[in-house]
């Protein structure tokens, strides 16, 4: 049924009813904010018209709309229809039932309109629900709307739902007394029958209303039950659920109601496996996802009862579950495609939020160990798959996993070493079982891996040491279960990996570290006694390498023999011993396991003999001068274990440099910095060749084994390969991610004119034409240059710098551990420059950008340090020269010095925070007369600089911070900035920017509430100063232009230092009326300077002749405009 309009009747009402004709044409619009405004005209006009036929035209027409067959028109004259009941109280039920009889009648119509007209009929109801229409009518005319209702939503079986739901909208909201004597007694015929009889939508309208009304809705009267979901009626209901279902009914309400209402029934198990598995037996999938669905809100809401769940992972339903995820024909290509509709992305998405919605559930405490076991079981061996993270795409298996404990992790354990020794089966169907594939072994060792690093039984080193064990067999010298059984080169790699990576995680005692890898070497030594396993080694491995371990051991016993071990003899062991299981690794990792494991020796043996001496109780000059402390030799082989791409040798070095932390000199420390400073000889940066050689011999070996080089995959640190077909897009994305490296060849191109000290004053005009070819030739050939270095680079150049970024990345994790606790005062001023010329060196490539970001967190947690192991040997003449070395821009570009701006400001409150430290140390021990600190003096000079000099690059937020940090030195700074604040020849924005910076110095000391007289004797002598300088300034007769903005930020400050004054309670002599009606005073004369100003160049601008507009014109089109503030100085000159 379509919208239809009489256009004698419109004629006839048109002087009255024009605007609101005008006004239904915005009722059709898609927009709802265009519908809401059409529907409020139209009941804005109607407010207004005295014409009563107005109003029953706009009813008629409404009504009558409901049953047109767009749904965007329905939307729009629905929302019209219910203001229009609930805003004009003429109207009555009786009018509307009368035009609902003549407007939406289905005689003579088609089928399809018989449907349009039973939705009108329905939507003429639902709009005397909303508006309460119909709580203000009799009891007949209230039985007449719900039988229209009703008797509306039988006409189609897809208009059920909406009339059920519309009833139930309006029933939520009466109370118990109407719906007892009102409106059940109306309705509760139709639901007198047999539960079989029932449709989807009643029982949905019983649940929800009997949930709602318990004591009035009597279950067993209507259905013969107490419960829509009692035992009796579960396999009826569930097959009502699970046949019949078409897309647009997966949504139906009650699928999400049942599911909430068993989930914490004593039935579920029923429900599930006889009601809704059964069912299931082949592809379906509009019947999948409403499994899908009803099992993640089941999920969702489950409280008690967890003891069921591994009873809703059933056969039938997790073998179509896997399917999806599989991408098995049989499951995607069961149905034809239509409106955009993918059914794979549609069920991976929704059994995606299954697996999430179980992942949750399981952490609930009320989880017994055996449920998570058994779900485990379910989802990895049967009916699940082992590669079950994979096939899924998640990680639900560790989630559960994670939560296990120590019970829980040693059951799973042995399910797994029966997959890994092939003593269990796979069963595939009753009476039908196979071995297990080798990607299913290696996935079970992979877990294996993960349960030996678990936090239940990180204390449990005979655990650790069983399945290491079983591991290593199978790694190291290719032994399986049964000894006649070869195991495959690729599946003894692969488990070899999984080895490496029980040690990525932490151990909590250091003890047990020692003890897990101490048996672990006595186990190979009597594996290698085996003539059949040696004759295999000797095979795979060279004689050095046998040599090599048999050193290894002998220092070890040694070591071993002591009977109270240091920290150091710990620190030894453990290196020794993890490199000695290197030793059975790649060959990259050999080679660096041998040249360390010599290299631990000699520098054992001199650590020994330097304790000796010191023993015998001779002087360490005694010690010869010409070989290195034992320390730094270790700090050097740690270096070069750390250059190996492993993430166990990465956390093995993390682990014994906490050891070693009390014994790291300056020096040592020194070695490590050095590897991370760019300028040093030494630094990675000058083996490139070398380094670039090593990785590719890294790649060969990958290629021969086919398998990356052990635990390398772990924890994300392996290199992640990139396909040739991503170079290009690669150069592209890093050369416009260069914007520095392009910017100092510029200014090379530029020469002396970018070393100009005032930037600002340069005018294109005065170059002449040979100068200008020049320039554009210098700066041709400069973006020739650039552009021709970036083709250059291939993917070998990329690779070096990720191994380099990656290395020094792992160096900074060992700085950090020594930042940790409280380090040495002249070690972390030692560091600033190191870093800094490394934070530079990343920011001139955007390769390194990763390696920039964690520079700048260890900055952070350098310049957050407070607390000093010793603050000997540093004077402030030292802290001096670090922060000159710090805030001068020397041979940096302007680009990459404003890059650095926040690292500048970091360092120099970390400096003036190191000068209290030394001030407070001298102040115990003599009390001398105390004069301007010589950092105040450095930092003013700064100061001065950045008022004075164009060329001063340092950024306004250093002196926010210097300014804002608890120190004395603060308040001998405010007087420089009072000076330029004042002085007419400081440009406006900097006068501006220093009144920011008193206020902000003012919000500080309002925190830290100055107390000692001391400081408020410099407050007012300062205070004074300020007051002084101001009055002088403004009721002087010296000329002082500034803009408005200034007076604004000038009485901000005033206001911001009497709240000061006033929370603080701090004495002071400021009259802060008087100095407000000063400003007030001056504010008028200087705005009109300024306007006077801007009207005068103005004039002179327009005065300029015409010939210069294209030439300037041609200018801003070559980015070469000058700014309007040049042309105001060239105008006023030519005056």
């Amino acid at each position: 049924m379509t919208e239809e309009t009489d256009p004698n009747a419109a004629q006839k009402e048109s002087k009255v009813t024009a605007s609101v004709l005008d006004a239904f044409d915005l009722l059709k619009a898609p927009k709802d904010d265009a519908k809401l405004n059409g529907g409020s005209k139209i009941i804005s006009q109607l407010h207004g018209s005295e014409n009563e036929k107005d109003l029953q035209y706009v009813l008629k027409r409404l009504v009558r709309s409901l049953g047109a067959n767009v749904p965007d028109m329905r939307t729009g004259y629905f929302a019209t229809l219910v203001a229009l009941l609930s805003n004009f109280e003429g109207i009555t039920i009786s009018q509307l039932l009368e035009l609902v009889k003549k407007e939406l009648h289905s005689n003579g119509s088609s089928k399809s309109e018989v449907g349009d007209v039973a939705l009108g009929q329905i939507l003429v109801c639902g709009a005397i629900f909303r508006s309460k229409l119909i709580l203000k009518c009799s009891s007949e005319e209230q039985g007449e709307v719900i039988q229209l209702l009703m008797a509306a939503g039988k006409k189609k079986s897809y208009l059920s739902t909406v009339a059920y739901l519309i009833l139930l909208d309006f029933l939520k909201g009466v109370d118990v007394e109407q719906f007892a004597s009102v409106y059940w007694p109306l309705i509760k015929q139709d639901f007198k029958k047999d539960i079989k009889e029932h449709t989807l939508d009643s029982l949905y309208f019983l649940m929800v209303i009997n949930t709602k009304f318990p004591a009035k809705v009597k279950l067993r009267k209507l259905i013969g039950s107490t419960d829509v979901l009692a035992e009796d009626n579960i396999h009826t209901v569930c097959e009502k659920m699970m046949t019949g279902i078409d897309f647009n009914s997966i949504g139906h309400p009650i699928y999400k109601e049942v599911a909430t209402n068993i989930a914490n029934s004593p039935h579920l198990q029923l429900f599930w496996t006889s009601g809704i598995d059964s069912q299931l037996v082949k592809h379906n999938r509009n019947r999948e996802l409403v499994a899908v669905n009803i099992l993640t809100t089941v999920l969702n809401n489950i409280n008690t009862g967890f003891e069921v769940l591994p009873e809703l992972i059933s056969r039938n339903f997790f073998k179509l579950f896997m399917d999806w995820f599989k991408g098995l024909q049989t499951a995607s290509k069961i149905r034809s495609k239509r409106d955009n509709e993918d059914d794979n992305k549609i069920m991976i998405r929704k059994q995606k939020e299954l697996l999430n919605a179980l992942a949750k559930a399981l952490k609930s405490d009320q989880v017994e160990e055996s449920v998570r076991v058994e779900i485990l079981q379910k989802l990895l061996l049967n009916p699940g798959e082992m590669n079950f993270t994979e096939i899924t795409g998640t990680t639900v298996v560790k989630s559960i996993i994670s939560d296990l404990k120590k019970d829980g992790v040693k059951k799973m354990a042995k399910l797994f070493k029966g997959v890994l020794l092939n003593t269990s089966k796979k069963f595939l169907k009753e009476n039908v079982e196979r071995n297990w594939y080798n990607n299913e072994r290696v996935k079970a060792a992979e877990l294996l891996s993960y349960l030996v690093s678990h936090e239940a039984i990180k204390d449990d080193t005979e655990f650790k040491l069983t399945y290491m064990k079983l591991l290593m067999c199978f790694g190291f010298f290719k032994i399986g279960g049964d000894d006649s059984v070869a195991v495959s080169s690729e599946l003894s790699g692969a488990i070899k990996s999984c080895f490496y990576r029980c040690f990525t995680s932490r151990f909590s005692n250091v003890d047990n570290l020692v003890t897990v890898l101490s048996s672990l070497s006595s186990f190979i030594c009597n594996i290698l006694e085996k003539e059949q396993v040696k004759a295999k080694i000797e095979k795979q491995f060279p004689k050095e390498n046998m040599e090599c371990w048999e050193m290894l051991m002998e220092v070890c016993k040694k070591i071993e023999e002591n009977d109270t071990k240091t920290k150091i003899d710990k620190v030894f062991l453990i290196l020794l011993y993890q490199l000695g299981l290197f030793l059975f690794s790649e060959p990259v990792h050999v080679k660096i396991a041998r040249s360390s494991i010599k290299e631990l020796k000699s520098c054992y043996e001199h650590y020994r003999k330097g304790k000796k001496k010191q023993s015998k109780a001779k002087k360490a000059e005694d010690l010869s001068s010409d070989d290195p402390e034992w320390i730094e030799v270790l700090v050097e082989v740690l270096l070069s274990i750390l250059s190996a791409e492993s993430s166990v040798l990465r956390s093995v070095v993390q682990c014994v440099f906490r050891l070693l932390w009390e014994y790291l000199t300056p020096s040592a420390v020194g070695q490590i910095v050095s590897v991370l400073d760019p300028e040093n000889e030494s630094n990675p940066l000058t083996n490139d060749d070398s380094e670039s050689e090593n990785e590719d011999g890294d790649d060969n070996n990958e290629q021969e084994n086919g398998k990356e080089s052990d635990e390398e995959s772990a924890e994300g640190e392996e290199e992640s390969e990139s396909d040739d077909d991503d170079d290009a897009e690669d150069d592209d994305d890093e050369e416009m991610r260069t914007p520095e490296q392009l910017r100092l060849a510029v200014q090379k191109a530029l020469g002396s004119a970018a070393l100009e000290s005032d930037a600002e004053s340069v005018d294109a005009d005065m170059i002449d034409e040979e100068e200008g070819k020049k320039l554009d030739e210098a700066l041709a050939d400069a973006f020739k240059q650039f552009h021709q270095s970036k083709g250059k680079k291939s993917k070998k150049d990329r690779k070096d710098k990720k191994a380099l970024s990656d290395f020094r990345i792992r160096v900074l994790d060992l700085i950090d551990i020594y930042l940790e606790k409280d380090p040495s005062m002249d070690i972390c001023l030692g560091m600033i420059a190191p870093l800094t010329r490394c934070l530079e060196f990343c920011i001139q490539d955007s390769q390194f950008s990763e390696l920039e970001n964690r520079v700048r967190k260890t900055i952070k947690n350098l310049t957050k340090i407070r607390k000093f192991s010793s603050v000997d040997d540093i004077d402030m003449n030292i802290l001096c020269d670090h922060l000159k070395s710090v805030i001068e821009k020397d041979a940096r570009s302007h680009f990459l010095f404003q890059a650095l701006g926040d690292v500048i400001t970091f360092f120099a409150t970390f400096i003036i925070h190191c000068s209290e430290k030394i001030d407070s140390k001298k102040s115990k021990g003599t009390k001398s007369s105390k004069t301007v600190s010589p950092l105040t003096e450095i930092i003013k000079e700064s100061m001065q600089n950045y008022f004075q000099n164009r060329n001063c690059m340092l950024p306004i937020i250093f002196f926010h911070n210097v300014l804002q940090t608890d120190w004395d030195g603060s308040y001998a700074l405010v007087p420089t900035i009072i000076q330029n604040v004042f002085n007419k020849n400081v440009r406006l924005f900097r006068r501006n920017e220093g009144l920011e910076l008193m206020s902000g110095f003012y919000r500080s000391l309002k925190r830290s509430k100055p107390t000692s007289d001391k400081q408020i004797k410099q407050l007012i002598k300062l205070e004074t100063e300020f007051e002084t300088t101001l009055v002088k300034t403004l009721k002087g007769d010296d000329e002082f232009t500034v803009k408005n903005n200034f007076f604004v930020i000038l009485r901000k400050l005033i206001n911001t230092m009497q709240a000061f004054h006033e929370s603080c309670q701090v004495e002071t002599k400021l009259n802060f009326k008087s100095l407000l009606d000063v400003v007030g005073s001056c504010k008028a004369t200087v705005k009109t300077v300024n306007n006077k100003q801007i009207q005068d160049t103005q004039a002179v601008k327009k005065a300029k002749p015409k010939k210069n507009k294209k030439k300037r014109k041609f200018e801003q089109m070559n980015g070469n405009a000058e700014p309007q503030q040049k042309k105001i100085k060239k105008a006023s000159e030519s005056e």
